[in-house]
């Protein structure tokens, strides 16, 4: 097995293999890492580094995403690295909302794989993010989903149909849904309800809206759907969440909004009956 200290001493002795991972420095628009199974940095590329403000070059080692990023977010991203661990399988094309300085927050496209040793043991994971304002610049197939991704970032609070989507980049439903399933991994609809979450995730921490209104600004029409959605994402409720995560919440107005939640939950199971 590859373990930290070996890890380490190879850094430090800068090998070619380090040499190798410096390359990641010469990738346009590219951040990349390497974590150990414990998600403990290993190594981080210089943009990477730079978008977290990281002013030490080796100042990442055994750092976690909790000494960059709010619990909310770590929570999800940690779920992520936890899948690849596991599964043993990559996750790619993943769109996220990521912080940097200044809270400044942009969209990219997220992709992990496991890192194996000879055995068939994961001892790390590896993974890279595209901040796709830029991708858009470059030529690649990302570019000819630019319509369609601009537009589910505009619109994902509305009703958003396949034959909307496909219309904008003029091919059939069917064509449409092929072709995006093989530049993004998943469906038009899975994408949609990510950023739909992502956006919910965020809403749940900085606003003291309802989460009700939340649902509904996020393009959820029933709430009982958005608490299903929300909790096989997550693993936990929105409310649940909201306990965990929201530091602008009292525990009286916490309160109020499951008492509240709780009737909206009777009224949906009178409507359905």
């Amino acid at each position: 097995m590859l373990h930290d200290h070996v890890f380490e001493e190879i850094l430090n002795t800068r090998t070619s293999f380090v040499n190798i991972l410096k390359l990641f420095d010469f990738l346009p628009n590219v951040f990349f890492h390497v974590k150990n199974i414990h998600q403990q940095f290993l190594w981080m590329n210089t943009a990477l580094r730079e978008h977290l403000g990281e002013k030490e070059e080796m100042g990442f080692l055994n750092k976690t995403d909790l000494d960059y990023f709010d619990p909310n977010l770590v929570f999800l991203y940690q779920r992520e690295d936890n899948e690849v661990i596991t599964t043993r399988r990559p996750i790619l094309n993943q769109p996220w909302f990521v912080p940097g300085q200044n809270n400044e927050q942009k969209w990219f496209l997220s992709s992990k794989i496991p890192l194996l040793d000879a055995e068939g043991n994961v001892v790390a994971t590896a993974g890279l993010m595209r901040n796709l304002s830029q991708e858009y610049e470059a030529a690649n197939p990302l570019n000819e989903m630019k319509t369609v991704i601009d537009y589910i970032f505009a619109h994902y609070h509305e009703k958003i149909t396949l034959d909307t989507l496909a219309s904008l980049v003029f091919l059939s439903p069917r064509q449409f849904e092929r072709r995006f399933r093989d530049i993004f991994c998943l469906s038009p609809s899975h994408f949609i309800l990510k950023v739909r979450i992502d956006k919910a995730i965020r809403c749940l921490v900085e606003s003291e809206d309802s989460i009700t209104q939340i649902a509904l600004n996020c393009g959820f029409y029933d709430n009982s759907y958005f608490t299903r959605q929300f909790k096989k994402m997550t693993e936990l409720s929105p409310l649940q969440f909201r306990k965990k995560y929201a530091s602008n919440c009292s525990s009286d107005d916490l309160a109020q909004e499951e008492s509240l939640n709780d009737k909206m939950s009777e009224k949906y199971k009178k409507m359905s009956k």
